[in-house]
């Protein structure tokens, strides 16, 4: 009972000043909005960037040509080095690389009707559906009979269809690639931006891309798909030593390749979101401080303007104990209440902001409600101390 009736008292005082108590709770609230809204954006960016991950394939590696030198110095270009015999000889040693996929990419102009749009142009296998999974949401991809007879085929990855055709449909339809005409058999569906936008592609028979459109014998780069994650250091090294042997490379001579996962960049950045969510969560728990310091400062002024109060409350009976719960019970409530206002303005930001994708943060909603409790019984402890030690005889005579 005792604490209800202190409850009651403390809601009674912050009523009476009602400036005072809102531009306190105001402080608490935005404190604690602003660190939902942190964690529930970082939250979502991390499922975004796992989805990513997910859609650039499962234990995928990517062997890319090493950078090109002349005479030791670097010349901004990349060597030609890297053949469709090395992915095929890659695949038959390595055990633990279950398939590699050859490609050979180059920019070029695409064109339907009146419509131009600048994208890359990726000749590949037919297994590169699987192992980059990318899924064709209309149509299929092409097989191997259009492989070995050099078909001018082609899938449009979700930029491209859209810009080249919006909303009609591509099944079957005519387009020009680099002048030369190809049908389109298939739309993939849309991975989303990473580092780059894997949907601004168009894929061809890597057979009709080096033979009919470019003349060129050698890759852009190989995928390599591992059995598992952990395969990763033994398909590296089955690589590095395959690679190495057909390169004709001595023991004193580096790499002249790179093999990188394909989520390495990903994974970069999730580093980053994580280090840059932790700062600004930081930032916002130093105004949570900052409010702190406002609820001090309301029950300091507070105590002096009901000294008479306390004057009279010793008097009767209250010994300094209660008269410290009382003033500590109103500088909890503050802090609650201001907890649940931010949890509230977070949730409302969040909706907003985020819309149906807002993930409900429990954990820190339950525990930004306990930090403000927290907040509010330390801000209020001088406070309360100084009120309980007020002096009975000066209290009565206070005006």
């Amino acid at each position: 009972m005792a604490l209800l009736e202190n409850i009651g008292q403390a809601t009674q005082s912050l009523v009476s000043n009602p400036l005072r108590s809102i531009l306190t709770l105001i402080g608490i609230a935005v404190g604690i909005s602003a660190v939902l809204y942190v964690v529930i954006l970082g939250e979502l960016t991390q499922r975004r960037i796992n989805e990513r991950m997910e859609s650039l394939g499962v234990n995928v590696l990517s062997i890319r040509p090493g950078a090109s030198y002349m005479h030791g110095v670097h010349t901004g270009g990349s060597v030609v080095n890297l053949s469709w015999d090395d992915a095929r000889e890659i695949d038959s040693v390595s055990t633990v690389v279950t398939a590699t996929v050859p490609i050979y990419s180059s920019n070029g102009m695409t064109k339907y009707r009146d419509k131009n749009w600048s994208t890359r142009i990726t000749g590949t296998t037919p297994d590169y559906s699987q192992v980059d999974n990318s899924k064709p949401v209309v149509g299929r991809f092409f097989n191997e009979i259009e492989m070995r007879e050099r078909a001018q085929v082609c899938v449009l990855g979700a930029t491209v269809k859209d810009e080249l055709f919006a909303e009609e449909s591509a099944l079957d339809k005519t387009i020009s690639v680099k002048f030369k005409r190809f049908k389109v058999i298939g739309v993939l569906e849309s991975k989303g931006e990473s580092w780059f936008n894997p949907d601004n592609q168009i894929f061809i028979p890597l057979t009709t891309a080096q033979e009919r459109m470019a003349g060129k014998d050698y890759l852009s780069s190989i995928l390599a798909q591992l059995s598992a994650s952990d395969d990763y250091e033994e398909a590296l090294f089955d690589i590095e030593s395959t690679l190495r042997r057909n390169h004709r490379l001595r023991d004193d001579q580096a790499n002249d390749f790179r093999v990188r996962r394909q989520d390495f960049y990903l994974s970069t950045i999730q580093d980053t979101n994580k280090e840059l969510a932790e700062f600004i969560i930081l930032i916002a728990l130093i105004s949570l401080v900052v409010g702190g310091i406002g609820i001090a400062n309301m029950m300091l002024v507070s105590v002096t303007e009901r000294t008479r109060e306390i004057g009279i409350r010793r008097a009767v009976g209250a010994n300094r104990l209660m008269i410290m719960i009382q003033f500590l019970v109103e500088a909890i409530t503050l802090g609650f209440a201001g907890g649940l206002i931010g949890v509230a303005g977070g949730m409302a930001i969040n909706v907003i902001v985020v819309g149906d994708d807002m993930i409900m943060p429990w954990f820190w909603m339950f525990n930004s409600v306990l930090i403000c409790m927290a907040i509010g019984i330390i801000a209020g402890m001088y406070p309360a101390f100084r009120a309980a030690n007020v002096d009975v005889i000066e209290a009565l005579h206070h005006e």
